[in-house]
């Protein structure tokens, strides 16, 4: 059996011990000065109007507002055509989901805790109103009569006439939750969901008729009519259908992407959609145009999902880790 030498082992202690007091004589001073730095960095990141944890959902526009929603519950506003941004988290932090710009200029935010947030724009002044349902929400508009309609689970439209005070809740009576709705006038209207559901209004949201379902079930992320006739449905897999009799039959149109798309917008005649990996793409709406990539210059890496036309051509895009930018359409 071999022996160890007590001196060894003392020794090596003892240059443990000092090696250990001289790595905090070393470190420390290193803390003292690295940590006010890094601490700076995150204060001045949280005084910016986007934070790289924003993942932001849906933006309205009017001729001097823009407001843009995301998740814990951020508003931000711009009144100069997006050049800066003021910030603002509502009480709770609600998940903040869709916004739209009704035409006395109010401002309607989607909140999915069952509430719409009403404004003008103004940081400060967003007042909470109660939608009565229990169903989960999914998307909102405003028509040209300053109705709200909202709709959501188990296929429910719900509108108020009274911004918010009282609601009338219609269901198609199908376990399928609608994901967007589009009053085109003050007859026609259009809602669309998951498993291809689609239904349509010709007496102003009084009534709605299913159409007849999108293949495969294909879930649309979002869907834009620009008359009775026609329109366009976006979804995964980098999927745009197409459609001129009303939904009566689809037709799908090349994209060159298999990204998911999530939102379109029409802007002086031309079509815009966004989606994942930054993807934003366009297409003329006179016939035989197709679907072509812009190349926005961006430093997008992450999904994008709100879109919306500007006053002269440009064209605001945002989604996921902060992304928040206006473009050239």
């Amino acid at each position: 059996m071999i022996k160890k030498n007590s001196s060894t082992s003392i020794n090596r202690q003892w240059v443990t011990e000092v090696s250990g007091w001289l790595w905090l004589i070393v470190f420390i001073p290193l803390l003292g000065c690295e940590a006010p730095l890094f601490l700076e960095e995150v204060a001045a990141q949280h005084k910016e109007a986007t934070h790289r944890s924003d993942m932001f959902q849906a933006a309205a526009a009017s001729d001097e507002v823009i407001v843009v929603v995301g998740t814990m519950g951020a508003v931000l506003t711009s009144r100069d055509g997006g050049e800066t941004w003021l910030r603002e988290v509502l009480t709770d932090k609600p998940f903040l989901i869709d916004v739209a710009r009704c035409p006395d200029g109010t401002f309607a935010i989607l909140d999915v805790s069952r509430k719409l947030w009403l404004g003008d724009g103004l940081p400060g002044q967003w007042q909470a109103v109660a939608i009565d349902t229990q169903e989960a929400l999914q998307a909102m508009t405003c028509d040209a009569e300053g109705t709200f309609w909202v709709v959501g689970g188990f296929s429910t439209i719900l509108s108020s006439k009274d911004r918010g005070v009282s609601w009338r809740t219609t269901s198609l009576g199908e376990d399928l939750h609608f994901t967007g709705v589009q009053i085109l006038d003050g007859q026609h209207a259009f809602v669309s969901g998951e498993f291809g559901a689609l239904a349509h209004s010709q007496d102003g949201g009084e009534s709605w008729q299913p159409l007849t379902p999108l293949a495969d079930d294909f879930y649309s992320q979002d869907a834009l009519f620009i008359s009775p006739q026609e329109g366009w449905v976006v979804g995964l897999s980098g999927t745009i259908l197409h459609t001129r009799d009303g939904g009566g039959s689809w037709q799908r149109q090349a994209t060159g992407t298999e990204v998911p798309l999530y939102g379109i917008a029409l802007n002086d005649g031309v079509l815009y959609v966004v989606g994942g990996n930054g993807t934003l793409l366009r297409k003329q709406l006179e016939p035989g145009s197709g679907w072509q990539p812009i190349d926005h210059g961006k430093p997008i890496r992450f999904y994008l999902r709100a879109v919306t036309p500007l006053a002269e051509g440009k064209l605001l895009i945002g989604g996921g880790y902060g992304a928040l930018h206006i473009v050239s359409a």
